[in-house]
């Protein structure tokens, strides 16, 4: 039986341009159809007759964000993350008995990771943010005839001399002028996350005798040097200085010296380069380095064997459970619920189930564990957990998507971890320890749709069938080739409106702002399906553009639009002012997105229209000078989108307009609205109602003037105005018919 990769696409060609990765909170329904989707009892699942595929998981933030479109590739099989963070890769680069997968994504630090090939495995990933944010992140930004030194505030070092450095992959000087940017991030073995969030996964090592090695870790770090645009590597024969602070774990136990090592990123495995010498001083270890890939500061052991038996107080094994293994590895049951790893000898050790992989148990089960004295030796151990209630059975779809999806359940404000299921659609979770009452089963569709069923919890074993009607995944590639070059596949990553991504259709213009293609029709028509003046713009090595686009249209029941194109590529070129353009390739394609919304404008607003909903605030004589009428958001309703710009509208009358909502929907379910403070100075001010569908927001934003500029601009105004709250004097949005939570809708504003 093939398995179905879980998103958009089951192999992606090495070089295709992915759209930046986002955040993404779990995102509310945003398609629908006449199919009365439902739930309903079913057969429980047992896990051992799962089929899942050879590798999944979730990728994650530090603060357990997820990633969406993260680029997840493991030889020549790739996908992109969902809204959950979730992939599935149903093959994988097995190199030596170990699972190579490369993570990448707009925004975020690389990151290979690799364990020891095991079929059904599931991992949990943590990227890290480049942009900064954290003590263990910091850049420098120097000429290159001065010293670089890079310190992070948690006591992480890196030095090069002047005029220290080389181009990594050519010959061409540097000049004494030019730049380097250095960036360093340094992973501390004290924090939670270190064994998700560090390169490789079981610090699996190779020594400079080929004899293998089990690592503890004293810290690693990631090095970036660019120049001009350019990798770049210290030079030779002036190798960089790094300076490694002791973490908290390892204050007691302090060796003179300990190991270097970089990571291949190849083989998934760290190799021994150069030692480090502790500073008693300075309380840090310092040692060199060649170059940088990724360096750790681990003490070596020879390997012993652990075997993990985990099973709950009934008997029954646990499978898919993570376990951490001090601080420093986490490793997930198999399907008897067993596990089995390395860990170096010489090592006292603890093995824990974080609360937070148990249905947010407590206390943590934690296990101490000896250590063992010999290469080669075996220990077992077992680890006994409560026994949960579960909720299991299958997601069945029928309609044109799969029956992959992910599942949670959310109670209270809580919820609990997510699952995938397996290729047939069945899945098995644990309910909450703690809780008993009514609660969401949670549906996240290989569409990017999410279904909520109501369920009720009390402390014993459910199952359902949960049937659902979606289509198939959105986004797609479109093919470049340049005018005698090799052809260039672009990747339309998967669109959700729920991230307001998607076709908006304001008066008779839709447009799709994608990442990797921006499509515009300005005639567009819901009778008219082939256009030959549509506008075409891809990011391409170098962009190129089209204004005479072939573009034909269809739109299916689920209000998902397919687009195919072609045409020819041109490059805009400037010369003494004047605009010309070069054919430099032609591309063809298809892909698929979600309808985000249709409206129309209108100006000026000089009293409240039929069409106005019955609650929007209005008063006379404050004439709105633009206004943008929503006629179809599935996810957020329909209604009007008001800006005042008058610039003599002030603090009183944003308070009269608040009272007008106020008057309708009863109190704001949040406001920020203090008033000028003992300077006279006032901050922008907003306030958000909801009853029943209904939503009213009301802002002022004191510093904001009537430009002739802008009013030109907002006399086209798209659906993406919906996330906006602070481009008018005063603005008022009032929509009805509401699909989603108003905390989703409050939250566009502030993302």
């Amino acid at each position: 039986m093939k398995k179905i990769s879980f998103w958009l696409l089951a192999s992606l060609v090495s070089g295709a341009l992915l759209t930046a990765c986002s955040k993404s909170d779990n995102p509310e329904p945003e398609q629908s159809s006449s199919f009365d989707e439902k739930i309903s009892d079913g057969t429980a699942v047992n896990p051992s007759s799962m089929y899942m595929s050879v590798l999944s998981g979730f990728i994650l933030e530090p603060d357990g964000t997820p990633i969406q479109n993260v680029k997840v590739t493991s030889g020549s099989e790739s996908c992109l993350s969902g809204p959950d963070g979730g992939f599935v890769l149903d093959k994988v680069n097995s190199v030596n008995g170990r699972t190579v997968v490369n993570f990448n994504c707009n925004g975020y630090f690389d990151l290979v990771r690799s364990m020891p090939t095991v079929s059904g495995d599931v991992w949990e990933v943590t990227m890290i943010p480049t942009w900064g944010g954290s003590e263990n992140i910091e850049s420098a930004y120097v000429r290159i005839d001065d010293e670089v030194s890079v310190s992070t505030t948690s006591g992480m070092k890196v030095e090069l001399s002047a005029n220290g450095l080389k181009y990594a992959n050519n010959d061409d000087p540097i000049l004494s002028s030019d730049w380097v940017n250095a960036q360093i991030l340094y992973l501390n073995p004290d924090e939670d996350n270190f064994a998700t969030m560090m390169p490789g996964g079981d610090l699996a090592a190779i020594r400079t005798d080929n004899s293998q090695a089990q690592l503890v870790s004293y810290g690693m770090v990631n090095v970036s040097l660019t120049i001009n645009g350019f990798k770049a590597q210290p030079a030779d024969g002036m190798p960089a200085t790094l300076t490694f602070p002791v973490p908290e774990k390892f204050k007691d136990n302090k060796p003179s010296e300990i190991p270097l090592w970089s990571f291949d990123e190849t083989n998934g495995i760290w190799k021994e380069e150069g030692v480090a010498t502790y500073n008693s001083r300075d309380n840090v270890y310092e040692g060199q380095v060649t170059h940088f890939s990724w360096v750790n500061l681990d003490y070596p052991e020879s390997r012993a064997t652990l075997k993990i038996n985990v099973k709950d107080q009934a008997g029954n094994v646990i499978p898919n459970q993570a376990v951490n293994i001090d601080g420093q590895t986490t490793y997930y049951t198999d399907a008897k619920g067993v596990i089995e790893c390395y860990v170096p000898i010489n090592t006292d050790f603890y093995v824990t189930v974080r609360s937070i992989d148990y249905s947010n148990y407590s206390p943590e089960v934690k296990v101490n564990v000896s250590k063992l004295t010999s290469a080669g030796a075996t220990k077992t151990v077992d680890i006994v957990l409560p026994t949960m209630a579960h909720v299991s059975g299958k997601v069945v779809n029928e309609g044109k998507g799969n029956n992959l999806s992910s599942l949670w359940i959310e109670y209270g404000i809580n919820s609990t971890k997510a699952v995938h299921t397996d290729a047939n659609g069945q899945f098995i979770l644990n309910a909450p320890f703690d809780y008993k009452g009514a609660a969401k089963l949670v549906v996240l569709a290989s569409d990017g749709s999410t279904k909520k069923f109501d369920i009720n919890l009390d402390g014993k074993d459910h199952a359902y069938t949960i049937n659902i009607k979606t289509d198939k995944s959105t986004g797609g590639t479109i093919k470049y080739t340049p005018t005698g070059g090799a052809t260039e596949t672009l990747v339309v990553a998967p669109m959700f409106a729920s991230d307001f991504e998607g076709v908006q259709i304001v008066d008779d213009a839709l447009s799709i702002y994608a990442g990797s293609i921006t499509l515009m029709i300005n005639n567009y028509s819901d009778s008219k399906s082939t256009y030959n003046d549509a506008y075409v713009s891809l990011s391409t090595v170098n962009s190129v553009m089209d204004n005479a686009a072939n573009v034909k249209v269809t739109k299916n029941e689920y209000n998902n639009y397919t687009f195919q194109v072609n045409g020819k590529g041109k490059n805009e070129r400037w010369n003494n002012g004047v605009v010309t353009y070069e054919n430099v390739g032609t591309y063809e394609g298809e892909f698929s997105a979600p309808l985000l919304g249709k409206g129309n404008t209108f100006k000026p607003v000089t009293k409240k229209e039929s069409f106005f909903p019955s609650f929007t605030p209005w008063i006379d004589g404050k004439d709105a000078t633009v206004g943008l009428r929503i006629t179809d958001c599935q996810q957020f309703g329909t209604g009007v989108l008001l800006w005042f710009y008058d610039n003599d509208l002030n603090y009183d009358d944003y308070k009269a307009f608040k009272a007008l909502a106020q008057q309708s929907l009863g109190d704001p379910v949040e406001s920020h609205d203090d008033g000028p403070d003992e300077y006279g100075y006032q901050d922008m001010c907003i306030s958000y109602f909801y009853k029943d569908g209904k939503f009213i927001m009301v802002s002022y934003c004191p510093w904001r003037e009537v430009d002739q500029e802008e009013l030109e601009y907002y006399s086209s105004m798209g659906i993406w105005s919906l996330r906006d709250n602070h481009s008018a004097r005063i603005q008022v949005h009032a929509l009805e018919g509401l699909t989603t939570s108003p905390d989703e809708l409050i939250m566009v504003h502030w993302k």
